[in-house]
């Protein structure tokens, strides 16, 4: 074959220097069509000179990018031909080479804990029907001003999705801890300085979190109320935003006249009821007092106490007649004093023996899916932690009501 008949054979093409983003990666030829070249029309690729599709995928998933988008948006569309760097990128500034359904991933599975929480999980907090539609529709709407509380959200609809689908428990309960991890970093900082601006966020994420850590799956040496001789996170924080709720009359104020206002309103009718006597209470409050008549008086002031407390939660109990529900039962752990709770940290006999009658209001609790099985749980690990048979006979009446059989 001649030099000329070769030449004549040869094919030659002008290169695209202008080509879109996706063809330079194949390192094919683009013919430079816009809105959508045809190499990207073939295989159904994002082509890259459609700014405008890929603008509006990146403010969806980052709002905080909103400027920087619409700033690019402006340029592209004001330019006749795309400048050689390429046109805007609809991937995350952060790391540009990574595909657009791995930037979708995580958005997409809040965005699936979020749909869950407002169709499903948010009926599950109370069967009165104006709570579950605060729950429903004010607290995503209260969650979408304050991240930690967004977050929690989250966490709870991960775990009711975990005993909802035992097939992807494990990666339900992970999105759980990793979402409540991060809102606990948010709000600590925030709970100090409570003011009528941050108190309805925060009382729901402080009342969120009681809910994640009874939902969390049940095992030996968790007590609830405390874990390996240390009082539970959950209950000094849901304690200490009482406390400074309490102590601010404008975060006091700002709570009940607002859209939570509701849950006092619901509940004060319980509330104002003043305690009875309760045979069984009363009996027990006689023999803690007959046993701590030689020591310090201060010892048996808190065990009076918290017994007139748990009387007050038996006479809402008892009022009622209908399932209970967790401020009722909860209202116990609020007002019991902190020394109380440092004697349970010792694991004191007297004291466990007033966590074992609580166990009984606990276990009215368990029609929600999230308290399921707390009483026997606590009531039998107290049993065994209880030092000899005088203490364990005092737990007979709670075991009964619970139908608690204990295995020595």
């Amino acid at each position: 074959m001649s030099a000329s008949s070769a030449l004549r054979g040869r094919r030659f093409h002008q290169k695209s220097r202008n080509g879109c983003q996706q063809c330079k990666r194949r390192k094919v030829k683009c013919d430079e069509k816009k809105p959508v070249c045809d190499k990207c029309r073939r295989y159904g690729v994002d082509c890259s000179f459609a700014p405008a599709n890929r603008i509006r995928i990146e403010e969806a998933v980052v709002s905080s990018r909103r400027s920087i988008s619409s700033d690019r948006n402006t340029t592209s569309c004001s330019s006749s031909r795309p400048s050689r760097r390429g046109s805007p990128r609809w991937i995350p500034v952060e790391n540009p080479h990574t595909p657009l359904s791995a930037g979708f991933e995580l958005a997409i599975a809040d965005l699936e804990l979020l749909h869950h929480y407002t169709t499903s999980t948010a009926y599950t907090f109370s069967l009165h029907p104006a709570l579950q539609t605060l729950w429903r529709v004010e607290v995503p709407r209260i969650g979408f001003t304050a991240p930690y509380t967004l977050r929690a959200i989250l966490a709870i609809s991960a775990l009711h999705l975990a005993v909802l689908r035992p097939g992807k428990r494990e990666l339900y309960i992970a999105q759980a801890s990793e979402h409540h991890d991060a809102a606990l970093r948010l709000a600590t900082p925030a709970i100090p300085n409570i003011n009528h601006e941050n108190v309805p966020p925060l009382f729901l994420f402080s009342a969120l979190s009681s809910f994640i850590c009874c939902a969390k799956p049940l095992k030996l040496g968790n007590f609830l109320l405390w874990e390996d001789h240390e009082i539970a996170d959950w209950l000094l924080l849901i304690k200490g935003t009482g406390s400074i709720i309490e102590s601010s009359e404008s975060a006091k104020e700002s709570l009940h006249s607002g859209p939570l206002g509701i849950i006092f309103s619901v509940h004060r009718q319980s509330y104002s009821l003043l305690a009875t006597q309760h045979e069984f209470l009363e009996n027990l409050r006689c023999f803690i007092l007959n046993e701590m008549k030689d020591s310090h008086g201060d010892e048996s002031e808190v065990y009076n106490a918290a017994i007139d407390h748990l009387s007050h939660c038996f006479t809402i109990c008892l009022d009622k007649g209908c399932r209970l529900e967790t401020a009722e039962v909860f209202l116990w752990l609020l007002r019991v004093p902190q020394d109380f709770l440092l004697l349970l940290k010792g694991h004191q006999p007297h004291a466990l023996v007033i966590v074992g009658y609580f166990c009984v209001l606990l276990h009215q609790l368990e029609w929600m899916w999230w308290m399921k099985n707390w009483g026997t749980h606590i009531l039998s690990q107290i049993y065994h932690l209880l030092p000899g048979p005088i203490y364990k006979a005092w737990l007979q009446w709670p075991m009964e009501q619970i139908g608690f059989v204990p295995f020595e």
